[in-house]
């Protein structure tokens, strides 16, 4: 997969050769529609899975060993084929840093025929990005988390941190122990919320009920945006919604794959931008933490969960921890009143719309947890001390467990996969990733 401009410019700037050019602060170049199944093609033998265990008191847990974890996949038991224990730099010196032997995957990650990137030229025991997204969050919370990050970056990084603030749409500020150019870079994000749905299409589609109509088939959601398009249009509705091939049918599956192929589009650069960071921290020394800014985003299509599942599997691979900050603090994920049902007898009877808005943030909520279980990370929300709640994910996990199970017997058919460990040792809490997405077949050439 190739490195979007923004992010190659991060890897150079690691190096400490370079200085910032300042085509670097514009939004990254579109990469080439991807074609059908492409990014479904991830092919993998086994699957890593990290496990962070704390005790009753909240303290991570770091004397466990392979024989202590019990592994299911769908319910059925897997044997546990790799284990490693990661540590944090500040608790090296209390016990072994690893137990067990160090899976296949993990040794073999990065060799991936990726050049070779420089060490840096200052001594670092961890690096962090702050990942800010002005795809997705509101003027109202960029600027809340953006105040959260200055102030939070008002005392100095660790001896041997570095890090870096980049965003989805342009700003860097090149990897830096000062925190001055840090604060900078945060200071220039600017909401941009590109790849939306027109609002003022008839009918009004989101990206959510575009799929629940056109890929999952519901039928609820049909009648109701084909009610919304027959008032809005101003047409009869004596042909009814059963009626296939009339004009108001072809307004609604109109607007609802106008709108499905920008919510593709968005979840696609989303999520191939993060995997792009996430491969460039792989390629660095020490401990590498990426924190993830945002409200979240809808990933609910099937090629939204192949692409999750896809940046889940390189980050664990690459012993990279995602942290996630909910930037809509308490309360963020609230129905509003407002929610339209205009132009709609049959969604004001069934509440339907503010059923699919609070699924949608649901699903948004979703993906920043998984996202931070699925690596080990931690989901900082229903906070509004963001301030706080950098500051915690800048610390990361004192332990990091990685379990590694075969896909031998698994069949692949792109099928999702629900995951739950256990471990044997009692009053501890677990926090494991959820589950992943079975790789489909090579296509036939």
């Amino acid at each position: 997969m190739s490195i979007s401009p923004t992010v190659f410019a991060m890897i150079v700037l690691l190096t400490g050769s370079v200085t910032l050019h300042s085509q670097l602060a514009a939004p990254p170049a579109p990469e080439a529609p991807a074609t059908e199944g492409t990014v479904l093609q991830i092919h993998v033998s086994s699957v890593l899975v990290p496990v962070v265990v704390r005790d009753a008191q909240g303290r991570a847990v770091g004397n466990l060993k392979q024989e202590d974890f019990r592994l299911f996949d769908q319910g059925k038991r897997r044997p546990v084929i790799g284990f490693t224990l990661q540590q944090a730099e500040a608790h090296r010196d209390e016990q072994p840093a690893v137990q067990g032997s160090i899976s296949e995957s993990s040794k073999t990650a990065n060799d991936s025929g990726a050049p070779p990137v420089a060490q840096p030229s200052a001594a670092a025991n961890r690096f962090i990005v702050f990942l800010f997204d002005d795809r997705h969050l509101g003027p109202g919370n960029l600027e809340r988390a953006k105040k959260a990050g200055i102030r939070m970056l008002e005392q100095p990084l660790a001896d041997g941190d570095r890090a870096v603030v980049l965003s989805f749409l342009g700003v860097n500020s090149g990897m830096t122990h000062d925190s001055a150019p840090l604060q900078a870079a945060i200071a220039k994000l600017k909401p941009r919320q590109i790849n939306q749905h027109d609002h003022s299409q008839c009918p009004d589609i989101d990206y959510y009920t575009a799929d629940q109509i056109l890929n999952k088939h519901s039928k609820t959601e049909w009648d109701i945006a084909y009610e919304q398009a027959a008032n809005c249009a101003h047409k009869s509705l004596a042909a009814g919604p059963a009626n296939g091939t009339g004009y108001v049918e072809q307004m609604v599956r109109t607007a609802a794959e106008q709108s499905l192929v920008v919510g593709d589009q968005d979840v696609r650069e989303t999520l191939t931008y993060v995997e792009d960071v996430v491969r460039s921290l792989s390629k660095l020394p020490g401990q590498r933490t990426l924190i993830l800014v945002s409200s979240g985003f809808f990933t609910g299509t099937d090629e939204g969960m192949a692409l999750h599942s896809q940046v889940v599997n390189v980050a664990a691979a690459s012993n990279v921890t995602i942290n996630t900050l909910d930037a809509g603090g308490l309360g963020g994920g609230s129905v509003s009143g407002n929610q339209s049902t205009a132009g709609s007898v049959f969604a004001n009877i069934t509440g339907q719309p503010g059923g699919n808005q609070l699924e949608s943030m649901r699903e948004n909520q979703n993906v920043m947890s998984e996202l931070a279980d699925s690596t080990g990370g931690t989901y900082f929300h229903d906070s509004n001390n963001l301030e706080g709640g950098l500051k915690t994910l800048a610390a990361g996990p004192e332990y990091l467990y990685l379990l590694e199970f075969s896909l031998q017997d698994v069949k692949p058919n792109g099928s999702y996969h629900s995951l739950k460990v256990e471990v044997s040792r009692s009053g501890l809490a677990l926090q494991a990733r959820k589950g992943y997405v079975a790789p489909l077949p090579p296509k036939k050439k």
